[in-house]
């Protein structure tokens, strides 16, 4: 059985999103993976599902580097919307960034649970006690 339900996972990296999706499923992490290309589709998504009172998925792997809407600006959208949720969704940044102010810079942030390094692995769910 999966550990959830649903997986949002707001990346444009199509290799990412394969390698993020074989992770998920050998590890049984998720019934379903959901993938949004960037920010303004995963808001738009989340706010869809609100609007229709559909579950939330319970995790969220989110890129920071995307076009149209970056991680940050996904981040400031789903503030104004994330007392609407009937439940909590835990957000991971999953990034391949070399600057260490963005992992600082996640820290600002209330909604971010944590933050992982690109390429996801199976390691990553061991830390986050999920595997």
């Amino acid at each position: 059985m999966a550990k959830f339900k649903q997986v949002l996972l707001i990346e444009d990296d199509a290799i990412t999103i394969m390698l993020c999706e074989r992770i998920l499923r050998l590890n049984n992490f998720a019934e379903t993976i959901i993938t949004k290309q960037n920010g303004q589709e995963a808001i738009e998504f989340i706010q869809e599902l609100i609007q229709y009172n559909k579950p939330i998925p319970e995790i969220c792997f989110l890129d920071i580097n995307m076009p149209i809407m970056n991680g940050w600006d996904f981040l400031n959208e789903f503030e104004k919307i994330k007392m609407q949720l009937g439940t909590p969704m835990q957000i991971y940044i999953l990034s391949s960034t070399a600057n260490p102010e963005d992992f600082i810079k996640a820290t600002t942030f209330k909604t971010v649970t944590g933050t992982l390094p690109k390429p996801l692995c199976k390691e990553h769910l061991i830390e986050m006690n999920f595997s």
